[in-house]
């Protein structure tokens, strides 16, 4: 079959047509892969060899597509079957999972049935944001993990996202406010009107830290002690100026940069580290065991229009060209803030 592939760290991708199509395992589906979205985890996986296990590499970690085979397990637990249109982040690095291929697999416990009032192509912009946000949420700032059919009420809490325009950002505002919290997220001017749009109050990144620090604090009435940084910034600086600023004994930073060793604990909080890298994998058990719990949440806030997809560019007009051609971009910085996404083949 055909697909995208890196041959070597800091190989250029080409598209080849002499892949093996895999066969999914009792836990597991072979989708035929119709839409991904490219990520900076691409590149860091193809130009550093992270996260890789299995060379060559297939471009593509964030999938949506048809359900083609199951294992029996697959179907009996989890319910899964052929002509299900799914999505969510497949087994990084790994032989036979990438999305950047006609066929791959996912592992069933962290495969999402995509929600009816959404497209496939809507679903592809949500995977690895929307899982990367519940981390950093749930496990990181310790927010309450509510019961899906029966959400909590607006509270007085707070969290600060950092980067709210971001993917990760842009799903973090809208679950923690469906958790009950109120939400102050960095973006930039042009971003404010988005941030504001998905319920939390925006403050402009741009200004000087002080200016920054004093307008938090005073928005959240000096209750800034839960922070998210979903850009994952080597200097977490606001976060130490906050943490020292507030008077809360509960102080928790999570960060999406698991890469930088120099950020660790600091002014009397706690500090997380969003890795997503063993998903799938039998090994990241407690990550699989999150995502897992984390599904009928997302799948419920998609049906009540919660959780809405990320605004995305689509990247020509469908095909491996195409998908070489998204990865350029995506790694250009072109798309912004905006996810961007390429067609592999029809459905």
């Amino acid at each position: 079959m055909k697909g995208v592939v890196f041959t070597a760290v800091g190989a250029e991708p080409k598209v080849v047509d002499d892949l093996p199509v895999p066969v999914p395992g009792p836990d597991q589906v072979l989708v035929k892969s119709i839409w991904t979205a490219i990520n900076p985890v691409d590149a860091f996986m193809s130009q550093y060899g992270l996260l890789v296990v299995d060379w060559p590499l297939v471009l593509g970690v964030d999938a949506a597509g048809v359900i083609t085979d199951c294992g029996n397990e697959a179907t009996e637990k989890y319910g899964l079957e052929a002509g299900d249109e799914v999505f969510g982040c497949t087994r990084l690095g790994s032989k036979g999972y990438s999305a950047g291929q006609q066929y791959f697999l996912m592992d069933a416990r962290v495969t999402i049935p995509k929600p009816k009032n959404i497209s496939l192509v809507e679903a592809a912009t949500l995977g690895v944001g929307v899982e990367t946000a519940c981390l950093g949420l749930f496990e990181g700032l310790k927010i309450a993990f509510p019961d899906p059919k029966n959400l909590p009420s607006a509270s007085d809490e707070w969290v600060v996202i950092l980067g709210g325009a971001s993917s990760v950002g842009k799903a973090a505002i809208q679950i923690a406010k469906a958790c009950g919290y109120n939400v102050v997220a960095s973006c930039s001017d042009k971003s404010s009107s988005v941030v504001k749009e998905l319920g939390a109050v925006p403050f402009d990144y741009k200004v000087p830290l002080e200016q920054q620090v004093k307008e938090v604090l005073d928005i959240t009435s000096g209750r800034a002690s839960r922070v998210y940084d979903a850009v994952g910034s080597d200097d977490p600086a606001i976060c130490k100026e906050l943490f020292k600023a507030t008077q809360a004994t509960d102080k928790r930073f999570a960060t999406t940069n698991d890469w930088n060793p120099a950020i660790e604990d600091f002014e009397g909080g706690t500090t997380y580290k969003v890795k997503l890298g063993e998903v799938g994998r039998p090994e990241g058990k407690e990550l699989n065991d999150n995502i897992e719990k984390y599904i009928p949440l997302i799948v419920t806030l998609i049906e009540t229009d919660q959780l809405k997809p990320s605004e995305y560019e689509v990247i020509g007009q469908g095909g491996f060209d195409d998908a070489v051609k998204a990865y350029h971009h995506q790694v250009s910085g072109a798309g912004g803030s905006r996810k961007v996404l390429v067609k592999i083949q029809d459905p």
